[in-house]
Parts: structure tokens; sequence; C-alpha cells
């Protein structure tokens, strides 16, 4: 029987919320998990069961690819992720508005150098249009202190 690490490392089960040691019961290859499942006999007289679990005994499914995920959930909580969603956003934004207002929805043409022409073309018209509007602004004189 094949044995894998889950979340804290130990090779084949793991604990409940009053400790108990729930034992491998397989892999869900569909789900792409691994089963942790308990007994009756040990899950029956536990004084934590309302918390844990409603049925006769424990059962927990976790993700074959948990430990990555959890690395993941740990990334996102840093100064570093917030800072790059900030400029996805902005990349995203500029996409939208080439999709959107600009009609790159569908590509009119096929082959690769004929896609990056229509996507040049369609960028060049996107910053036009972003000049202009820069070009249009009201200057706002400066003041100057007196002396």
């Amino acid at each position: 029987m094949e044995r894998t690490p889950d979340i804290d490392g130990s090779c084949g089960h793991t604990g409940c919320p009053a400790g108990q040691v729930l034992n491998y019961g397989g892999r869900n290859l569909r789900n792409r998990t691994y089963a942790y499942i308990g007994t009756r006999k040990r899950c029956g007289g536990c004084a934590l069961k309302a918390q844990c679990t409603g049925g006769a005994f424990r059962f927990l499914a976790i993700h074959m690819d948990e430990p990555a995920r959890q690395r993941a959930r740990e990334l996102a909580n840093t100064p570093e992720f917030a800072e790059a969603q900030r400029q996805r956003k902005k990349v995203e934004a500029l996409f939208a508005e080439l999709k959107n207002q600009i009609g790159l929805r569908r590509l009119r043409l096929r082959r690769l150098k004929f896609v990056r022409e229509q996507f040049f073309l369609a960028a060049v018209a996107q910053n036009i249009k972003r000049l202009v509007r820069f070009l249009s602004q009201p200057t706002t004189p400066t003041v100057e202190a007196a002396a």
C-alpha cells in the first residue's frame, strides 16, 4: 500500500481534533485526494465528536497537492503578492480595453506573424488613444512663491 506524507509530514495517518489517529484509507484518483478514516470504536466515545463529525466516524479527504496549495495560501498573504496583484490589475485592464473597446475579441487572421501584426496594430491604436487623452488634459499653471 502506498503511503504519502500529509499536511504535517507524517506518513500514513493524520490526527483528529482530540488527537486520535486516523488510518490511511487509500486515494481517490477522481478527486485527487487521500482518504483518512477513523473507526467507530475510537470516535464513538470521543468528547469532541460533535465538533469533529456528524457521522459515526471521522472521514478526512486531503488533496494530493495540499502542500503546494498550503504554500500558495501562505504566499497570498505576503506584501510581494499584493504588489504583484496591483501590477497584474494594470495589465489586465489594458487587455480588457483591447478586447472590449478596440475590438480584439477575435483575431481575423491566422499564422503567428499575422496575429502578431494585428496585435501590434491594436496596441498602437490603444497607445494613440491614451496619448490623445494625455495631451488633451488641461495644464495647471504653476504658482511661484512671492518673495
